[in-house]
């Protein structure tokens, strides 16, 4: 009786132990694929960023170039002007020699704050190639104003 028991009881259990290994298989089954689905949503995800960073970068290497362009176009048209001065300078500067009277006693006077503005002049247009994006406009209007000054100086004693 006790045999008949046992084997009672072991066949009894063997379904359970076999339905919760088929549990366990489906649980372990649901899990990878759960894994599968997340690794793929997190390959879409950094494929995304990744596009998404190039296309910053490229936008950061078009704004770049853009202020490069603006700032060397800026310089050089100070730099063209400034060679027109120069030579209105230097006819000043032959005044003093060849001019009048008058001319010969007022530019003297007049000539070495002209020159000392321009080299300021000069020295903040040469900064200007290491102003970033952000101090750009202010150096800029500081140049303006600089070369207003100055222009009107000479202006002034012609």
């Amino acid at each position: 009786m006790n045999r008949a028991l046992i084997v009672s009881l072991v066949f009894a259990c063997v379904p359970a132990v076999v339905a919760c290994d088929k549990s366990g298989a489906e649980a372990q089954k649901q899990a990878n694929e759960a894994q599968q689905q997340a690794n793929r949503e997190i390959g879409q995800a950094n494929a995304q960023a990744n596009e998404s960073q190039e296309q910053a970068d490229k936008k950061i290497a078009a704004a770049n170039a853009d202020f490069l362009k603006t700032r060397e176009d800026y310089r050089h048209d100070k730099q063209v002007e400034l060679d027109r001065l120069d030579k209105d300078i230097a006819d000043l500067d032959a005044q003093v020699k060849t001019g009048t009277a008058k001319a010969k006693t007022d530019l003297p006077a007049k000539l070495p704050a002209i020159h000392a503005q321009r080299d300021a002049f000069v020295s903040d247009l040469h900064s200007l190639d290491n102003a970033s994006p952000s101090t750009f406009d202010a150096a800029t209007q500081r140049l303006d104003k600089e070369w207003s000054d100055l222009r009107s100086a000479v202006d002034k004693a012609e």
